[in-house]
Parts: structure tokens; C-alpha cells; sequence
């Protein structure tokens, strides 16, 4: 999933899950708190040296419990070039 980190504490992470548009506009779907794995140094390095990420859980999200298994900082310019790829796969898509 596609999010905005909002803050770190203790072994928690705040976020903001994020989807983009077909116009390539970032929407924020909802807030979350998930936790930190107890010795994976790599993710809270990765966490809290960027603003935006792709993380994935080990459990369903829904109960703010789930803990991240996976985190890939993006830059700036990387959440531009996903937002380019969803305007053009759109475009590409047949009108009804």
C-alpha cells in the first residue's frame, strides 16, 4: 500500500493510506497506526528517512495491529512517476 508517514513512536508507526487518481491526483484514504517489527532496524531507517512509502503488512490493516513486513521509501520524484503511470494506463484504456 501506498503511504504518508505521519510520525513514529516507540514501535508504532502513524500513516496515511494513499491512493492516486486517474487524473494523478494522491487521495488520503484513511489514517493508521501500525507496528514496527521489534528487529528489523532497515524499516524504521526506511521509515523515518522518508516521507512517503510502499509498505506491506503481515495481517489485514483494519485492526491497527498489523505489523510492516516490507518498507520502500519513495522520493518525490518516484510518487511522480507512479502518478505519470496511472494518467497513462487510464488514457490507454477504451471509452464506453
Amino acid at each position: 500500500m501506498l503511504v504518508k508517514i505521519d510520525g513514529i513512536k516507540g514501535n508504532k508507526v502513524r500513516v496515511t493510506e494513499l491512493d492516486i487518481d486517474s487524473y494523478g491526483s494522491i487521495i488520503p484514504l484513511r489514517n493508521l497506526e501500525l507496528k514496527l517489527p521489534d528487529n528489523d532496524y532497515s524499516i524504521i531507517r526506511t521509515l523515518r528517512s522518508s516521507s512517503h512509502a510502499a509498505i506491506f503488512t503481515q495481517d489485514n490493516i483494519d485492526d491497527n495491529s498489523s505489523i510492516i513486513i516490507i518498507a520502500t521509501g519513495l522520493s518525490q520524484d518516484e510518487l511522480n512517476e507512479e502518478k505519470r503511470k496511472i494518467i497513462e494506463a487510464t488514457n490507454k484504456q477504451p471509452h464506453t
